[in-house]
């Protein structure tokens, strides 16, 4: 997806950095397979489905690549589909020291990989599959009765309880067990899905008010 049309130039250096790979999967198994750069710019973004196994296998295969391609940002790249793909369930695969290496290593499995091994891209493909089943096995135990809904609007209540800045302190610990029930991206129940992210919303809201004064 990234064109001559949102190809960006660049205003310092990132010829020796890794590539590190974010995966944005949606309830309905869309995948948007992101090569990324740094905080900044990104050097892949497509949109598939798990399904298609042989084409994600070519695309990891592809996005490392070492050939010279074009850069952007990924706002810039998904346009007016941006905020919907930011809503979806990620699943990161980067660099870590191993046997004093770096070698990607994916959390899904907690599998290291040598980019240089032929199955690679297929290793890759594999690893965004076992995530979705394990973390939509998650979803589906964490509601398996009405409790979570229940708790979901206490946590949106708390969240929304006080406009004063300093408040962000007080709720930390539950933006900390949000973001690690994060699998809830995936749940095919649509409203349960918009519930956590309005608490995810309001995570937001009362950090960049934080921030705002901090600054």
């Amino acid at each position: 997806m990234i064109n001559p049309n949102n190809n960006v130039i660049l205003n310092y250096k990132i010829d020796e950095k890794d590539i590190s790979f974010e995966i944005y999967i949606s309830p309905k198994q869309e995948c948007c397979i992101v090569g990324r750069l740094d905080n900044n710019y990104i050097c892949w973004c497509s949109i598939t489905t798990i399904v298609e196994r042989k084409t994600n296998t070519e695309i990891f295969n592809n996005v490392l690549n070492p050939n010279q391609k074009m850069i952007s940002s990924m706002s810039k790249v998904l346009g007016t589909r941006y905020r919907e793909v930011m809503s979806w369930h990620m699943l990161r695969i980067n660099k870590r020291i191993y046997k004093n290496e770096y070698h990607y290593y994916s959390p899904a499995s907690g599998a290291f990989f040598v980019n240089n091994e032929n199955n690679f891209g297929d290793n890759f493909s594999s690893e965004v599959s076992t995530f979705y089943n394990l973390e939509l096995s998650k979803c589906e135990y964490r509601l398996i009765d009405n409790n979570y809904i229940i708790i979901l609007e206490k946590y949106k209540t708390l969240l929304t309880k006080k406009s004063d800045y300093k408040y962000y302190y007080e709720m930390i610990p539950i933006i900390s067990i949000l973001n690690n029930e994060s699998y809830i991206k995936l749940c095919p129940n649509e409203g349960i899905r918009n519930l956590y992210l309005d608490c995810i919303k309001e995570c937001s809201n009362l950090y960049n008010r934080y921030m705002s004064v901090a600054r």
